[in-house]
């Protein structure tokens, strides 16, 4: 799409394009580990471009633009060499704070962004703590919760937002202390289609003005078109840019029968005083992948809980096969029942890999040599091969979706809830998880998908129903 590296739609003009960020032969490996994360990065930054950086899972993405934030190796650790200079500041040598209003990072994972419980407050903590006046800080928080789409969101507590709202916070955050330097880390992951392209639009005015925006994404067609460089990182080196297109998933064959895996009735369920769940009702049916859609903040997320056991109902029932579990606690519901939510970095218990796939078989008893066996097929299945040995907070966030899912796989549920599966996946690894779950169908697992990635909705599911008004409303019934 950009053949010239240098330049692309949107010209970056001469007053605009002094380098605010210079990488030289940067390389850097996590912990002990001896395996290069980054493996000799040149990389300028100009002031008023907007800079994608693509690529695999894994690849570096993310770490390089930890980098440029001054978290590498100061937060990290590990074995680093080269220089990172921003704003004339030695990113790897100083600590993040010296870096000041250089540079801003929004993280893959917002839920671990949050410092203050109030969306207002918590916005206003980064130009609170650079000293500015009362009125500047409440200036900067309304502009940045309106760039954000995050408004109608500046009363409420951190915890009763959905991911996708809390996504919009982190971003509120981060321009609210108006950094020379924005970095954004899948800033669409769990955005719907309205609040991406949003803040695509606030993205590039903020480049026209002068801001250098540095954007890893999956999701290349969403912000692509806002870019002046496309790059890509792999295997921590700075590569050709993937193509545009990407190959359709295919979706396999359904098979169901007429008995309910799994029913959701009238459901109602609130966060605090505001009422998410109004009577939300749905049918799980064996061998079919149903895909739930919806815009942030929908009562997507609240409905998986709810169904396993995690959010409290103040109505209906959940019932698996003809058993009611509605007042059942979530460990009486697995195996049967498997949730994978929107941040499995939260919920990994181990040190390795290969012991966090394996947690819920010694749960369930399974003697050491299947549970090896299990083990090792799941993780071929997953392309987590490779590293079983790895502590999984090294791994990259679309590294972790994947052993989360993993470990819930190994257990073989016939129930499979998967909120915002795709987060921090590449297209290659996003057709290897369709796969997987059309085959975890294929068994006989009833399978219900919350997402925003459209594409990824169409391709694997047999049916789609869409959150409105607190309930989930058919909208297609699909066929191969």
């Amino acid at each position: 799409m950009h053949g010239d590296p240098g330049r692309g739609p949107h010209e970056v003009t001469s007053a605009q394009g002094h380098a605010v960020a210079r990488v030289r032969g940067l390389a850097f490996s996590y912990g002990d580990s001896g395996r290069r994360a980054l493996d000799g990065i040149n990389l300028d930054v100009r002031a008023g471009e907007v800079l994608v950086l693509e690529g695999p899972s894994g690849g570096g993405k993310s770490t390089l633009l930890r980098a440029l934030a001054g978290l590498v190796p100061d937060f990290h650790g590990g074995a680093v060499a080269g220089s990172v200079h921003v704003a004339d500041h030695d990113a790897l040598t100083l600590p993040p704070a010296a870096l000041g209003g250089a540079a801003g990072i929004v993280f893959q994972d917002p839920e671990a962004q949050a410092v203050l419980g109030i969306v207002e407050r918590d916005v206003a903590f980064g130009p609170s703590n650079a000293g500015l006046p009362a009125d500047h800080i409440m200036r900067r928080v309304d502009a940045a919760l309106e760039a954000a789409g995050a408004s109608h969101l500046r009363g409420r507590h951190i915890d009763t937002l959905s991911s996708g709202e809390r996504q919009r916070v982190a971003i509120a955050g981060v321009l609210a202390r108006a950094p020379t330097m924005l970095l954004l880390d899948e800033p669409t992951s769990q955005l719907d289609a309205g609040a991406a392209a949003a803040l695509a639009t606030t993205l590039r005015r903020l480049a026209d003005e002068g801001t250098a925006v540095v954007i890893a994404e999956h999701r290349a067609e969403r912000v692509r078109p806002i870019a002046d460089r496309v790059l890509a990182v792999c295997r921590g080196r700075i590569c050709p840019a993937l193509p545009t297109e990407e190959r359709t998933i295919a979706r396999g064959p359904c098979t169901t029968t007429a008995a309910p895996a799994a029913r959701a009735e009238h459901l109602v369920a609130s966060h605090g005083d505001r009422r998410v769940l109004l009577g939300a009702s749905l049918t799980l049916v064996p061998g079919r992948v149903t895909a739930l859609i919806g815009p942030n903040g929908s009562g997507k997320s609240t409905l998986l809980r709810a169904l396993a056991g995690l959010h409290g109902l103040e109505g209906g029932r959940v019932l698996l096969g003809e058993e009611d579990v509605s007042a059942l606690p979530p460990e009486a519901r697995f195996p049967r029942l498997g949730l994978v939510p929107q941040d499995p970095g939260r919920h990994l218990l181990t040190e390795r890999v290969d012991d966090e796939i394996a947690v819920a078989l010694g749960v369930l008893g399974t003697d050491a040599g299947e549970s090896a066996r299990r083990v090792a097929r799941i993780a071929r299945e997953m392309g987590l091969e490779d590293v079983l040995d790895r502590h999984p907070l090294d791994l990259s966030v679309g590294e972790r979706e994947r052993v989360a899912l993993a470990a819930i796989l190994v257990a073989e549920p016939r129930v499979l809830l998967l909120d915002e599966p795709t987060r921090g996946m590449d297209p290659q690894r996003k057709r290897a998880l369709a796969a997987t779950v059309r085959r975890h169908a294929a068994r006989g697992a009833a399978v219900l998908v919350a997402t925003h990635d459209g594409p990824f909705a169409t391709a694997i599911a047999d049916e789609v129903l869409h959150m409105v008004d607190g309930g989930a409303v058919p909208t297609a019934l699909l066929t191969p």
